[in-house]
């Protein structure tokens, strides 16, 4: 029984670490919805693009200027409008909190 218990946590924190990424090629276990792309997300800042620093999301295609342009059932994605983000012209599921910095430990 511990065996088991063991193997399910191993399972679980290896599904965790995949999540995160450098490039969109590190993102083998993220799943889209048709149509969509999976893309490596990393957080605002001034820091620039660290190793491993970001997380695995979905981004619609088509163009956005707003967050507004994301919300509703217009856009494909899998996540709740409250999750969704116009990043770089598309609209994704954010990963990180919207206007936070999220640090990855």
């Amino acid at each position: 029984m511990n065996t088991v218990c063991v193997a399910i946590i191993a399972c679980c924190l290896a599904f965790v670490a995949a999540e995160m990424c450098t490039t969109n090629s590190d993102c083998v276990a993220t799943q889209c919805a048709t149509g969509n792309t999976v893309i490596c997300q990393h957080p605002n800042s001034t820091d620039g693009i660290k190793p491993n620093g970001g997380l695995c999301t979905c981004q619609a295609q088509g163009q956005c200027t707003t967050r507004a342009d994301c919300l509703g059932t217009s856009v494909n994605l899998q996540c709740p409008d409250s999750q969704r983000h116009c990043y770089d012209n598309n609209c994704i599921c954010d990963r990180f909190p919207i206007g936070k910095r999220a640090a990855l430990n």
